[in-house]
């Protein structure tokens, strides 16, 4: 049931790019704008989940000012980088990703969580590099 909630997630990823750019659903910068909105949801979700982690592991440390961050600057990107916001998004996925990696905070998630977590990562990045792509072009 969680791997079914966590691969559903990505439904927007992949469909507000198809409804703007293949199927004219949405206007593409409505579709673009939602999708930002999303994305800076989704990171941070992903970013807040790792504070329980932390909890678990020690005194919550300067770990949890990273975890804070990458919302923030999903933020900051979409008021002060809006022609490059995707791709700076798509960064933001993998830095976190790459941070768990980094200060040992995969190796506290369950093995099927680890996987899911990389699945997620490698299509939402997908998605933001493809919209980023085709947006350019309409």
């Amino acid at each position: 049931m969680l791997h079914l909630l966590g691969y559903s997630g990505l439904l927007p990823f992949i469909l507000l790019p198809l409804c703007s750019l293949i199927w004219p659903l949405l206007a593409p910068a409505q579709a673009l704008l939602l999708f930002q909105f999303y994305s800076c949801l989704i990171l941070g979700f992903m970013a807040g989940v790792l504070w329980p982690v932390l909890y678990k592991t020690s005194q919550p440390d300067v770990r949890a000012l990273w975890a804070v961050s990458f919302p923030v600057l999903a933020i900051i990107g979409i008021a002060l980088l809006p022609a490059y916001v995707l791709i700076l998004l798509a960064v933001l996925f993998v830095a976190l990703r790459a941070y768990e990696y980094l200060s040992d905070i995969n190796a506290l998630y369950a093995k099927p969580y680890q996987r899911l977590r990389n699945h997620l990562t490698v299509v939402v990045v997908l998605c933001h590099l493809l919209f980023y792509v085709g947006y350019a072009y309409v």
